[in-house]
């Protein structure tokens, strides 16, 4: 009787350690949220790009958000907010690091009435060995993952392999943006 309690405590262990979130005995581990980003190819010491505008949410304006990193990594690119896209003035604030393509946009959270419309051109990147196709411009939210943002436009990777782009991408909230593989 005590072999046969303990072989059923035994089984229900395996049973409930298997199922718990972190198992990796039925499918990979959960990958490093960084490993997918398209880095920019920088090294050193670089100023961040860090641009600051109060918008009338009523009326709508645009924000441009044009810099570099390095003698190589030009930014170039424009953030609109439609009119009625949120009630009163909000500062809006865009933070490009540059290590990586990626735009952290605030106040976070921030949802809006109608899409902001975010256009960007990244030129002077290597992005040798990374399939171009699978390059898709993503929202990451806090849990690490990546979806993908809706665009009336499009995300290029050009031939060259030298940059990036996204056109006409529609972001219904402040949040992190990027460039994932």
């Amino acid at each position: 009787m005590k072999a046969i309690i303990l072989n059923l405590f035994i089984a229900v262990g395996l049973f409930l350690g298997g199922c718990s979130d972190q198992s990796s005995l039925t499918g990979p581990s959960q990958q490093d949220p960084q490993s997918s980003l398209i880095k920019l190819g920088t090294s050193g010491l670089h100023k961040p790009i860090f641009i600051s505008k109060t918008i009338d949410g009523k009326k709508g304006g645009s924000i441009d958000i044009v810099g570099s990193f390095g003698k190589k990594v030009k930014v170039n690119g424009t953030l609109t907010v439609p009119a009625g896209a949120y009630k009163g003035k909000q500062t809006i604030t865009v933070l490009m690091e540059g290590e990586y393509a990626v735009l952290d946009f605030g106040p976070s959270p921030f949802t809006f009435d109608i899409p902001l419309n975010f256009t960007m051109e990244i030129t002077g990147i290597d992005l040798r060995g990374i399939n171009k196709n699978k390059i898709h411009f993503v929202y990451f939210p806090d849990d690490g993952s990546s979806q993908p943002v809706e665009m009336q436009g499009t995300t290029v990777a050009d031939k060259k392999g030298n940059m990036l782009s996204v056109y006409d991408a529609q972001l219904p909230h402040f949040s992190r943006y990027g460039w994932s593989k």
